[in-house]
């Protein structure tokens, strides 16, 4: 898992919305890849679903699209 999160550097701020929300894609992604690698580690088959955790991922990031600002 450090791996995994070594692996998702961002810098701190964005030049503009636009790069700011396919930033956001990409870690939506990479994020969701590793949902196997993270259920395998924590042994979470018999707690949660694959589809439950990205569900959780995505309202996480749902809760901050009324950001305007890309910093």
């Amino acid at each position: 898992m450090a791996f995994t999160l070594r692996s998702v550097k961002v810098p701190p701020n964005s030049a503009s919305l636009e790069e700011a929300r396919s930033r956001v894609f990409d870690f939506f992604r990479k994020a969701c890849r590793s949902i196997p690698t993270i259920m395998d580690i924590y042994n979470l088959d018999d707690v949660v679903t694959k589809s439950e955790l990205r569900s959780s991922i995505s309202s996480e990031i749902r809760k901050n699209s009324h950001v305007t600002n890309p910093k």
